[in-house]
């Protein structure tokens, strides 16, 4: 199945996935007992395919085999509602009544996606100084170079910038840089600050944790938590974002029946 259909954040919450099973070996034994690998350095190895958000070990056809994705497992857990401000949150309610028609996912622009999604993979690949974070979706990359500081001469981005450091076994990753975004669901200034937690816990887990503070748009910090499941022999497949997304036309459409109001 191509997995390149772009839906903004109100229309995916709704959906079950068939099983995605293109790009498969046959299924191999899980190794639920075997201990975390660790790297010539000692380090926890995070290499590998994994899928965010799901808690189901196997392959990625195992994992989805035949009975889609349970909508439990289509997000990331908050222990609370995101903390906005009272002009952040007048935004997030006015973009809500809109469907979220202007969601900059749906127009194919790159998210740093906390906690992942449970359709795409994630592929890291570890060196002593330097992790490299691929994302299918919308062909994401993140370089995570270790024991560095940010540069005082950032440019603002959508992936922000991001450094990072272990503390034991857990890769500890501060991002910073955004540019500022104030449509779509998930709003937040250039103030925005994010401290991703990494723990491999055991052969077929990782462990994700976030901290997300936002001065300008947020009361106060708030955590997500997530996991991220190994998936033998899985493969990131080719994501070309913009030639199956239907939500553009789709909001056009809403737009033109009167579904949808622009405010």
């Amino acid at each position: 199945m191509n997995r390149c259909i772009v839906l903004s954040v109100a229309a995916l919450g709704a959906l079950l996935f068939p099983a995605m099973v293109s790009a498969q070996k046959p299924s191999i034994a899980k190794k639920t007992s075997q201990r975390v690998p660790r790297t010539a350095d000692g380090k926890p190895d995070l290499s590998g395919v994994w899928q965010p958000a799901t808690d189901r070990v196997g392959t990625w056809a195992e994992a989805n085999g035949g009975v889609g994705i349970p909508e439990k497992d289509l997000g990331v857990r908050r222990v609370e509602p995101i903390p906005y401000q009272p002009w952040a949150a007048k935004l997030v309610q006015e973009s809500y009544n809109r469907r979220n028609a202007e969601n900059p996912v749906a127009r194919c622009i790159p998210q740093l996606d906390l906690g992942g999604g449970i359709l795409y993979p994630w592929q890291f690949v570890q060196t002593p100084k330097l992790i490299v974070i691929l994302i299918e979706s919308r062909h994401v990359f993140r370089l995570v170079p270790i024991g560095a500081k940010h540069p005082d001469d950032l440019d603002p981005s959508y992936l922000g910038d991001s450094v990072g450091h272990w503390e034991g076994d857990t890769l500890v990753v501060d991002v910073t840089g955004f540019k500022e975004q104030l449509i779509g669901a998930d709003i937040h200034s250039d103030a925005w600050h994010v401290v991703e937690r990494y723990t491999r816990v055991d052969y077929n887990t990782i462990n994700y944790e976030a901290t997300i503070d936002d001065s300008k748009a947020l009361t106060k910090p708030y955590k997500i938590y997530s996991k991220l499941m190994l998936r033998p022999g899985t493969r990131l497949q080719e994501y070309v974002c913009e030639e199956n997304n239907q939500d553009p036309a789709r909001m056009q459409q809403l737009l033109k029946d009167g579904l949808v109001t622009r405010q």
